[in-house]
This record gives C-alpha cells, structure tokens and sequence, in this order.
C-alpha cells in the first residue's frame, strides 16, 4: 500500500500530464493543495467513499471548487473582506448553536458560547488549509463543530449526546434567523440574566453586542454609527466577548 507521501507524488505526477489542458497559472496553484491533500490522506478517504472514482477524477473535483471558491476564499484569508465575512459568521453562529446542545447548558451559557466558538472559528478558517475537495460550507461547518468541542472540552461539562457523525451536515445547514434567540420555554429568569449582563457593559460595547448580535448590523455599519474605525469596532467586540464570560463567571460563583 502506498504512503500518503506517495500519494502526493502521485497527484501532482497526474496533474503535471494535465498542464496543458489546465494551464501553467492554474496547474502551479494546485500543485501545492494536492500535496497536502496527499500527505493529509484526502485522496485515500475520497476513493475509499467513491470506489468508482479514480485519481484524475479527484483532481477534477479540486479543479472544479478551485475555480469556483478560490476568489472568495482570498477575500476570507488575506483580504479579509467583510462583505464577505459577514454572512459566514451567521452561519458559524447556526451551526455552532445546535451543536452545543450535545452539552446541558442553560440558555445563557450557550449564547454567550455560541458568540465565542464563532470568533474562535472565524480565526481558525483564516488559519486552515482548504483542501478544495468538498463544499467550502460542510469544510466550514466541521471547523466550527471541531472549535466547539475543543472549546467546551476547557469551559463546559461533558457532553450529554456521545455520537454525532460530523459527516452528516446538512442538517445544521437548516438553521432559521431565530437560532440565537431564546425560545419561549426559557426560563424568565435566564433571559433577564442576559440583559443585566449586556447592561453591565460599557456604552460602546453594549451598543455592538446589541447591534451586531440582536439587530442584525454588520461591524463596519456600527463602526460608522458610533463614528470610530473598524479597528476599534473590533476591540470593543472581543473586550465586550470577555467581559460577558466574566459576568456570567462571577455570576455563577455566587450562586455556589
């Protein structure tokens, strides 16, 4: 059996006969992909759910989402676009709220999570390598389940469901506008716990927390209302992030 370096070798020897099909810009840019995916055993895992498939068949794949996702991935990693941004943190937020129902935690707890697993997310998509062999969005959607579990493995209790098959994601695909919003079965006193922690905040931060998380407004569209850079929109979002998990912390201590 061959080792996943040769994997790599293979893949790039077979692209390498399809230059001039492909082109020598295109060609180049996928060279580099393939070898990670080969050395990260992506190719085996794809023939071994596709036997049918064969290697130029997994490079069609790559050329296909490479050209359909790699200006948008650009303008998420080096650009860091917030018209781009924008609507993939709300779907890191729809995903990332179910799934922390694996664990038993009130309705607080899993909002003010859900807030955090998204920025923690949204740094590690901007780390990641995109292997170009999948839908961006299911790649996306286990990122954000695999920040959740490692998150809540340092701040939550164990989980409550044991087997989930993260290889079954449409159905966190199915998220509605009303997913970070407490349904009607919460306890009065959870939702008002919320609000006096917001209230704790300081004016500015309360006012992107609200804005951002409950109304909707993008960051650069807070920054031009409260009249400072986007730069500084960004500070007081994670300080404000902080502080919750401080409130909510401290809170917690004096009901012990």
């Amino acid at each position: 059996m061959m080792s996943q370096e040769e994997d790599s070798l293979l893949l790039n020897q077979t692209l390498e006969q399809r230059r001039p099909e492909l082109g020598g810009v295109l060609t180049d840019a996928l060279h580099p992909i393939l070898a990670v995916n080969g050395q990260r055993g992506r190719l085996r895992y794809y023939l071994r759910l596709n036997p049918h498939q064969t290697i130029p068949d997994y490079i069609d794949v790559v050329v296909r989402h490479y050209q359909n996702d790699h200006d948008c991935l650009e303008q998420l990693q080096r650009q860091k676009s917030h018209a781009i941004w924008e609507p993939l943190l709300l779907k890191i937020r729809r995903w990332a709220y179910p799934f922390l129902g694996r664990w038993n935690l009130d309705e607080v707890t899993r909002i003010t999570s859900t807030l955090e697993v998204t920025q923690e997310t949204s740094l590690e998509i901007i780390r990641a390598h995109y292997p170009y062999d999948c839908e961006f969005d299911a790649w996306a959607c286990i990122i954000t389940h695999h920040v959740c579990s490692k998150y809540m493995q340092h701040h939550g209790p164990s989980p409550i469901i044991d087997n989930i098959d993260l290889s079954e994601v449409d159905e966190w695909f199915q998220g509605s506008d009303e997913l970070l919003v407490p349904n009607p079965e919460v306890e009065f006193a959870n939702r008002q716990l919320l609000l006096d922690a917001i209230g704790q905040l300081g004016d500015k931060q309360s006012v992107v927390i609200w804005s951002y998380y409950f109304e909707g407004h993008s960051l650069p569209q807070i920054a031009t209302h409260l009249q400072v850079n986007i730069n500084a929109i960004y500070k007081l979002h994670f300080d404000a992030l902080k502080r919750l998990r401080k409130i909510f912390e401290n809170n917690q201590h004096k009901d012990e």
